[in-house]
């Protein structure tokens, strides 16, 4: 990053100052993109060393690897398709699969997204049925759900959805289902569309990765400026407005004047750049944290493979601590096919705190590996190596209040225009960001006083 000079900027309203946008995810380099095309200067923040946020890749035993993958359903808006395709295709190309997402429930192998009797213990008879499912609904007309516990209650019964989901929220979001937002009943329900579909779904060739970092070519060649391993310390503001903001960087500090602020990244970490404010703490705040571990498979010879051909594998068994596994090879089988050898990544959350943030990458990765013939790898596979890959608050942890604490104070601020994690879309996936991020750019006051 270039120096800047800092000044006095809280009385500078000009023109010519840059909007600044804070998250080099895909809607934030997206909302850039938009403020370019309305002809507005543009500067692009962000902490870490590389575009693209949880959608980054990883190079890893000569394989191009996602921080989790990013698929794109062959369905998805037309618009949202065709922006996508146009970075995928510039940045190596895609490859178009089938999607298979599993689960395993009770010890079992499932196909998502469950149904119902999927849930019903072995051997279930009427009586279980209506155990199960028939007493625990209500009948008549129903309000609009309130929470995910609502939606899940609705579909599977209170006593599916408090031994099943109960167990599968508190690994994922460290909370009850009550406690989330009715829309992520299908993150833990496995509703297809949410992870890319059980229809056809597109996958860059190079890793997601690769499809941001052209869009930031990009960008970079039409004027903006791109500040990675930028940290935002604060903003400056004047009255109902902010006119600057405060960045640090590998130099030192800096002061940038700012024409309006795009923030990609939730309200409570926006609040505490904000003059005499105290941002709350907590996974409420600043969500839990994804640790990932790659492990580079070796197939088991009595087979020829590892035994999970499935895209994922999502844990909702509470006697497991893995949370996801995903394989790299049925996502782009074409890149794959010569490869001998096979990647797992298996996904751990927690909030910090708990047993599993304090593990060391050691113990983390044996912790991988001794659940593995849970999720459907033979026992015949060797692990050959392992890498594990911490993402700090990636995941939202919303509570009852907590967005009403987040939002307190940043209203008034006219300019600043922001989207929480939780605001993304998930059901396109990367497409969707695309037009998220305009949308969000859209918003932005370009007018100077």
């Amino acid at each position: 990053m270039s120096q800047l000079v800092a000044e006095d900027v809280t009385s500078r309203h000009g023109s010519d100052d840059p909007v600044v946008v804070v998250g080099a995810g895909p809607v934030g380099l997206a909302a850039a993109e938009r403020l370019l095309d309305g002809g507005a200067q543009v500067v692009v923040v962000d902490r870490s060393a590389a575009v693209g946020g949880s959608s980054r890749s990883l190079d890893l035993w000569g394989h191009r690897l996602d921080l989790g993958p990013r698929a794109v359903p062959a369905d998805a808006p037309a618009e949202a398709l065709t922006r996508w395709l146009d970075l995928a295709g510039a940045a190596g190309g895609v490859e178009r699969t089938r999607a298979v997402h599993r689960a395993v429930v009770g010890g079992r192998l499932l196909d998502l997204p469950l149904r119902p009797t999927d849930l019903l213990p072995p051997g279930g008879a009427v009586r279980r049925l209506a155990r199960h499912l028939g007493r625990d609904r209500t009948t008549g007309a129903t309000p609009a759900p309130a929470s995910a516990w609502d939606v899940l209650v609705a579909r599977y019964g209170a006593a599916v959805t408090r031994e099943v989901f109960v167990p599968a929220s508190r690994k994922r979001f460290g909370v009850h289902p009550g406690e989330l937002p009715a829309a992520l009943a299908d993150e833990l329900a496995g509703t297809p569309r949410r992870r890319g579909g059980h229809g056809e779904v597109l996958t860059a060739r190079e890793g997601a990765g690769a499809v941001w970092a052209e869009l930031a070519r990009r960008l970079t060649a039409r004027g903006a400026r791109v500040l990675l391993s930028t940290c935002v310390e604060g903003l400056i503001t004047d009255g109902d407005r902010v006119s600057a903001v405060r960045l640090r960087d590998g130099y030192g500090g800096h002061v940038l004047p700012a024409r309006a602020v795009v923030a990609a990244v939730p309200a409570t970490g926006v609040r505490s750049w904000l003059p005499g404010t105290v941002a709350p703490t907590g996974p409420a705040a600043t969500g839990r944290d994804t640790h990932l571990v790659h492990l580079l498979l070796e197939p088991d010879p009595r087979t020829g493979g590892i035994g999970q051909d499935a895209h994922s594998v999502t844990a909702l068994d509470a006697s497991l601590r893995v949370g996801r596994l995903t394989t790299t090879r049925p996502w782009r089988p074409a890149t794959s096919r010569d490869a001998s050898r096979t990647v797992v990544c298996a996904q751990f959350w927690s909030s910090g705190d708990d047993e599993l943030s304090v593990l060391s990458d050691e113990d983390l990765a044996a912790a991988a590996v001794a659940e593995l013939p849970a999720l459907g790898v033979h026992r015949g596979v060797r692990v050959l190596d392992h890498h594990v890959h911490r993402v700090p608050g990636s995941v939202p942890a919303p509570l009852p209040g907590a967005g009403g604490t987040g939002e307190a104070g940043l209203d008034r601020l006219g300019n600043l225009v922001r989207v929480a994690r939780a605001d993304r879309p998930g059901p396109h996936g990367p497409a969707g960001a695309l037009l998220t991020g305009r949308a969000l750019a859209a918003r932005v006051p370009v007018r100077s006083r």
